[in-house]
């Protein structure tokens, strides 16, 4: 007689389920948006500083000088994919249904993930500025905390810590690119890390400590705002052999431009035989706006 485990059945799932990925954009609340943009490139034009000089002798002749102004080019960047299901897979799948929710779920998460990756790249790159938008700035080196970065002379490369946070503070605010006033304005102190940063931020007595910090990084083992920064994790921040580059930045000097929000057309495809094709588009950039609003924090993971 046959064994009956022989006879035994496969059950299969009549739902889709997902894999694990950041499902929306964590960095789009944190820059300024501009939407509904068109053409090749967009110009942000900036009056710059102005001052004053002492006049020094009686009825002297007046001299005009140019207002100081500068510009910033944002070009966008395209992105499509389209999924295809054949005209029999619904039956050919039998019990289970063909995941057109799933696709359209799993393009938008794509999107929001492909938005943060196109502002850090933004921000952390190359900018353009010029009449014709083809003169390049780099990030400026002026604007680095290096990974040996310590208060005291006897610095060794770390991760991210409470006194590199300290000097990113203290560079933008003698900048003038922030002070508490600006934050009254909507404006915001931002720093994008990633969990190894975070997590090295929960060893520092300065976070994790009653004395300092709030009760939420010993409890929740959650650090969202240190130092006026609101901290924000994204595994997106280019790596290098040397460590992780972190970005401080203040968000209205963090431009974010949308050409085209995300789109979903859903079509049968007659040229390929009644084949159901679920197509998503955006296009969008970033750009930094002012060099002295930006704050580039290597860290050795």
């Amino acid at each position: 007689m046959a064994d009956i485990e022989a006879n035994y059945q496969i059950k299969y799932s009549e739902k889709w389920g997902s894999f694990l990925q950041q499902e929306a954009s964590r960095l789009e609340k944190y820059v300024t948006v501009e939407t509904g943009l068109s053409g090749k490139m967009v110009a942000f034009d900036q009056y710059g500083l102005l001052n004053f000089e002492e006049k020094l002798q009686r009825m002297q002749a007046t001299e005009l000088k140019d207002a100081p102004t500068t510009r910033r080019i944002m070009h966008p960047h395209i992105y499509t994919r389209a999924i295809g299901f054949d005209e029999f897979d619904a039956k050919k799948l039998a019990n289970i249904d063909i995941p057109v929710s799933k696709t359209i779920e799993g393009l938008r998460a794509a999107a929001g993930r492909t938005m943060d990756k196109v502002m850090i790249d933004g921000f952390l790159g190359t900018c353009y500025t010029g009449e014709t938008g083809t003169e390049a700035v780099d990030f400026s080196e002026d604007q680095v905390i290096e990974a040996d970065y310590s208060e005291d002379s006897a610095g060794t490369a770390s991760n991210l810590t409470v006194a590199k946070l300290r000097r990113a503070l203290a560079m933008l605010q003698q900048a003038e690119a922030w002070n508490e006033e600006r934050r009254a304005y909507g404006d915001e102190l931002v720093l994008a890390c990633t969990s190894s940063q975070i997590n090295s931020l929960l060893k520092e007595p300065e976070v994790s400590s009653y004395d300092y910090n709030t009760a939420r990084a010993l409890v929740e083992g959650k650090v969202d705002t240190f130092l006026g920064f609101r901290i924000i994790r994204t595994e997106q921040l280019p790596r290098t052999a040397d460590g992780r580059a972190c970005l401080a930045w203040v968000k209205s000097r963090a431009q974010f431009g949308i050409w085209d929000d995300f789109k979903v057309k859903i079509s049968v495809r007659d040229d390929l035989e009644e084949t159901l094709q679920i197509r998503a588009k955006f296009a969008c950039g970033a750009t930094r706006l002012q060099e002295d609003a930006f704050v580039k924090i290597l860290c050795k993971e």
